[in-house]
């Protein structure tokens, strides 16, 4: 067995990363949560050197592009189990994604299937003619180093390719060429090298520069979510990468094709969590699964609209004042007048809201299952909108009462159990006045005039630096939002945090796109395509 395959099945392809010069950050400050400060920068504009894990989704993406053999087979996907999630709810951060045991398996069993499949007859004869034509070690060889190109984001060195080689003989020599095929190239899948991202760089005048190759790596995963195109490595290999206007320009680009709205998509669902409204229940509507489907997909079209078509900004995702419905979503919600089953471009209502925080998903996903909650919509907005970091909740915390249709108020029951109460207000009073504000919405995300005959109260605040910003309803509440700089900030932290895996000690570093974002000079698309621009992305310092 190749020592590749004895670090990765021994879970010990962690231990490269403690080899590096750092790879990680401290620990968190617990008041300022995950997220540093923006007045602690100094000069420091570039993260440590990192070997990031691929995620499952990446992971998986990168075998099926790479070999489309796995399409015509109908492979049913890698075995990895489910990635864990940062602080942040992201799942492509580098500290968390680590190789244990488990996963030494689940991607031993992962390589095995695929390549089983690679292997097998008629896929080698049709990829690899040498294979049933010519076996022998120069058909082997271009076996490795086709494959290698694409799995190890770079070409394959002699030593590496001497080591494959030496592997398929062995393997070759006690059954036949076509078997030791198979297991050089779950030796190669298994590899570090295809299994990590290498963002370590080369030494130069007290920091590390990262490889064409790396910058190639970097863009295709953050910006696609899978391995470089050929067309991709071809500009790494002429050094075509290497200023901060032509990563720019490959970000954009990569940003526009499927692979690139899916990557957005995924960090959207991430940050937002709108996609948990879907299979969720509600006690006034049996079928709710079915509503919940499709206001899943109303904000994933909301979100392309003011991203990608309209190429906006924070300020026209909180307030814009359109969303997408069909005719059942539109009966249900009762505006838009849409007929038929595809999706349509609406004007909401004027007097009821607008933007991000009207959407059903967000509305009707932080609810309860028998009320809306001000609990759940206030840490929304405090959490991701605001960056704000709440300790874990204490023992003992008293329930909320069951509502009272006709003679309380949600709100009345939240402020005697939250705001009123010892113990629960220090931590609620940031967030649940935040939710008051919308609770002209019930539970399943629909607008209502009044609360079971008893008039709303939708007044509350946002608490921002210190200080309670007063909003009034759920568009008051949009716009003042829209209004503050703390938002947008947040935004671009939580955006650079994603595609960078986790701050990677880079929190600095994206000062000058963080800043065309909040005046308005560029949109959110245009904002993660600049942050391949930044010194991040070609390089690295070490971290004492």
């Amino acid at each position: 067995m190749m020592r590749w395959q004895t670090w990765v099945l021994a879970g010990l392809a962690s231990s490269l990363l403690s080899s590096l010069p750092a790879c990680g950050g401290g620990e968190d400050d617990p008041q300022k949560g995950p997220l540093i400060d923006g007045d602690s920068c100094e000069q420091a504009q570039v993260g440590a050197p990192v070997l990031r894990r691929l995620s499952a989704v990446e992971l998986e993406n990168s075998l099926r592009d790479i070999f489309p053999e796995l399409g015509a087979a109908a492979w049913s996907g890698v075995r990895l189990g489910t990635d864990p999630t940062s602080e942040l709810g992201f799942t492509n951060d580098a500290e968390a994604l680590q190789v244990g045991a488990q996963t030494a398996k689940e991607l031993l069993s992962t390589a095995e299937e695929v390549a089983d499949i690679v292997t097998a007859e008629a896929a080698l004869a049709a990829s690899l003619p040498c294979a049933t034509t010519q076996p022998g070690p120069e058909c082997a060889g271009e076996f490795v180093t086709r494959h290698g190109l694409r799995l190890f984001r770079r070409p394959v060195s002699e030593e590496e390719k001497g080591e494959l080689l030496a592997l398929h003989a062995s393997v070759s020599g006690k059954s036949d060429f076509r078997v030791g095929l198979k297991w050089t190239l779950v030796s190669m899948i298994q590899s570090p090298l295809a299994f990590y991202r290498s963002e370590i760089g080369a030494p130069n005048a007290g920091r590390y520069e990262l490889s064409q190759h790396e910058l190639a790596t970097a863009l295709a995963y953050n910006y696609t979510g899978t391995t470089p195109t050929p067309e991709l490595l071809d500009k790494a290999a002429r050094g075509e990468l290497g200023s901060p206007e032509a990563l720019v320009e490959e970000a954009r680009a990569l940003l526009d094709t499927p692979r690139g709205h899916e990557a957005m998509s995924r960090f959207l669902q991430q940050w937002l969590s709108y996609g948990k409204v879907n299979g969720i229940a509600k006690e006034k509507v049996p079928d709710f699964s079915t509503y919940g489907a499709l206001m899943q997909e109303e904000t994933r079209l909301f979100l392309e609209e003011v991203i990608y078509t309209r190429g906006a900004g924070v300020t026209e995702l909180l307030t814009a004042p359109y969303t997408f419905l069909n005719a059942q979503l539109s009966t249900f919600y009762g505006h838009g007048n849409v007929a038929g089953q595809d999706f349509q471009l609406v004007e909401r209502p004027a007097d009821w809201s607008v933007g991000l925080l009207a959407q059903g998903s967000l509305l009707a996903g932080n609810s309860r299952m028998d009320g809306s909650s001000p609990t759940h919509r206030g840490l929304l907005v405090f959490e991701r909108l605001l960056c704000g970091h709440i300790p874990p909740p204490p023992p003992n915390i008293p329930a909320i009462t069951k509502p009272d249709p006709g003679k309380t108020t949600t709100r009345a029951r939240y402020e005697e159990i939250h705001i009123s109460a010892d113990g629960c207000n220090t931590c609620h009073a940031s967030f649940d006045p935040t939710g008051f504000a919308l609770e002209h919405f019930d539970e399943m995300g629909r607008y209502r005039a009044d609360e079971g005959g008893l008039a709303i109260d939708d007044s509350g605040y946002i608490a921002v630096a210190g200080e309670k910003r007063p909003v009034a309803g759920a568009k008051g509440l949009a716009e003042e939002l829209a209004r503050a700089p703390e938002v947008t900030e947040c935004v671009s932290k939580l955006g650079s945090s994603y595609t960078y895996g986790g701050a990677l000690g880079a929190e600095c570093a994206i000062d000058e796109v963080q800043q065309g974002l909040m005046s308005g000079q560029i949109g959110l698309l245009e904002f993660f395509a600049r942050l391949a621009g930044t010194e991040h992305m070609r390089a690295r310092v070490r971290r004492e």
